[in-house]
């Protein structure tokens, strides 16, 4: 199965022409707005999804394999949220390109050994960390990315910034601390009272396509801060218009607290 969303024109115009060329293409539909419609939109889809799981495997989602998924995908996260705070070390204890092909591996790997395998790299960083052992030297420049998605192999501006004098310390991007920032509450005893949590945790994600998205601003903010971030750069992908217009509000958000940004456009 091929899950596929309805947020920007260009991916749901794109999974009509994928969709004969695959075996079982399912496309989501997806809110854009955050009000009380949104969500039960969302929740909608959800139950939709899991329906379609079921038929097409055979297993019905009951309670305790809901339960038990969460609580994979959540220390999944946890890993994830580990190796994002030893990012704030300086010196940096890993650089921003090996950093973003660990959160591009988060979407591919089996669950648990990508969990096992970043605690081990956490496990090594936290070890330079207390050495004061960084991959660049202490006072390297350190940039913040935001924007659109990198997905594999799309390295050059990490490999650009970081041949160029810089540090990638920090993604604000759906493959990045976007999508991973918050985890599921698992304490919900019923399917429905799981499938709940699970729309609250989604709901959460401060994606372009929403309107308003004032989180998204204050979000950029807070990861400056806590990446101690000299700059940021903001990441545009061609045709992609609802990250390509957001980032005047996000530019002019972070001009306006003196923080130096750069936006690049690019295929």
């Amino acid at each position: 199965m091929i899950v596929g969303e309805n947020t920007c024109d260009g991916k749901k115009k794109a999974y009509e022409s994928l969709g004969p060329l695959v075996s079982y293409l399912y496309v989501m539909d997806i809110p854009q707005m955050k009000s009380g419609q949104g969500r039960s939109l969302l929740k909608t889809e959800y139950q939709r999804f899991k329906q379609a799981v079921e038929k097409l495997t055979g297993v019905t989602i009951d309670a305790a394999r809901l339960k038990q998924a969460i609580e994979t995908v959540n220390n999944k996260l946890k890993a994830i949220h580990r190796l994002s705070k030893l990012r704030q070390a300086e010196p940096a204890a890993i650089s921003g390109l090996d950093a973003l092909l660990t959160n591009q591996v988060f979407f591919y790997d089996n669950p648990q050994r990508f969990t096992d395998s970043v605690n081990k790299i956490c496990d090594e960083l936290e070890k330079r960390v207390q050495k004061n052992d960084g991959v660049f030297p202490k006072g390297t420049p350190r940039v913040l990315m935001s924007g659109c998605p990198m997905a594999v192999p799309n390295w050059k501006l990490p490999w650009i910034v970081e041949t160029s004098g810089a540090v990638l310390v920090g993604e604000e991007s759906c493959v990045g601390e976007r999508g991973t920032r918050n985890l599921v509450n698992a304490s919900g005893k019923t399917v429905d009272e799981l499938m709940d949590a699970i729309v609250d945790r989604y709901f959460q994600v401060d994606c372009a396509i929403f309107t308003p998205n004032p989180d998204r601003l204050s979000h950029v903010e807070e990861m400056v801060k806590a990446y101690k971030a000299d700059g940021v750069i903001h990441y545009g992908l061609q045709f992609c218009a609802p990250y390509l217009m957001e980032s005047i509000q996000v530019a002019k958000a972070l001009e306006d607290k003196k923080i130096p940004t750069l936006r690049i456009e690019t295929d």
